[in-house]
């Protein structure tokens, strides 16, 4: 066992080596260290040829891996605001690993800048935060034109809730729309959120999809609604089936995101 032990020591010291020197290539070539759909991949098929380890460990093993690889990169601190870190905090730890570090922030205004910067690698937010960040007319102008979602999870496993407490990841926009995705994050902007979501579900109706809203009072009303789709398909169909329906509707959609379900991903 001893035996054992000194060897997986030693392979992972060769993995952190050689993650030091793949950071050093990313941050020459501006390439992004946290790539969440490479990693699900790396996780999804690592667990398909496990056989004597549960679907959970592996996730578990792994999640701490990566986190040291991420860290080994160089990647710079996980910003979130101050006010919802009690929610966000102990289950983003949960998620990311012991190695990731979380710099809080005081302002919506402040983790815009860290992101500009490069001195936050990605934020988490909760619905709440992103539904009243983007009621502001000029936030909104700000995350369409830097930022984009690229997951989101629960803050804890296992248990349901509602959009308002599910934890976003925002990153700096330029990755484009995932290859394949099941969840499309999007904003409305109408006087009648409600009837505006009844009426893109049904020009989309050959999507089987669920919709799940939260809108911040506002005049007109601003909804952020996730579109959960039946079956992953390809992203830049999805986006362009999307836009189309809303403008067939007559609906003012902006796209937040597409990427897939994370539901496993805190596991």
């Amino acid at each position: 066992m001893d035996q054992i032990d000194l060897k997986m020591l030693q392979l992972l010291q060769q993995r952190t080596k050689l993650s030091g020197q793949i950071g050093k290539m990313k941050r020459r070539h501006g390439a992004v260290i946290y790539v969440p759909e490479r990693e699900r991949e790396l996780v999804a098929r690592l667990t398909r040829l496990s056989k004597g380890l549960s679907a959970r460990a592996v996730a578990a093993i792994y999640r701490e891996i990566l986190s040291s690889s991420r860290a080994a990169q160089g990647q710079a601190p996980i910003g979130l605001l101050r006010a919802s870190a009690p929610l966000v905090l102990p289950a983003s730890r949960a998620c990311f690993g012991a190695c990731d570090q979380f710099s809080p922030k005081n302002t919506w205004a402040e983790l815009v800048k860290g992101l500009d910067t490069g001195a936050l690698s990605l934020a988490l937010l909760t619905g709440d935060d992103l539904a009243r960040a983007l009621q502001k007319h000029r936030w909104r102008s700000e995350f369409f034109g830097r930022l984009t979602v690229m997951g989101d999870f629960l803050p804890v496993p296992d248990v349901k809730a509602p959009l308002a407490r599910r934890i976003f990841i925002v990153t700096p926009r330029g990755n484009g729309a995932a290859m394949e995705a099941n969840r499309i994050l999007i904003l409305i902007e109408c006087k009648s959120t409600v009837n505006a979501i009844k009426s893109l579900l049904h020009s989309m109706s050959d999507f089987s999809i669920h919709a799940e809203h939260l809108t911040r009072q506002a005049r007109p009303a601003v909804a952020l609604v996730r579109l959960t789709l039946a079956r992953p398909v390809d992203g830049i169909h999805a986006t362009s089936h999307l836009l189309a329906a809303s403008k067939s509707a007559g609906i003012p959609v902006s796209i937040l995101g597409i990427y897939p379900g994370t539901e496993d991903y805190a596991r």
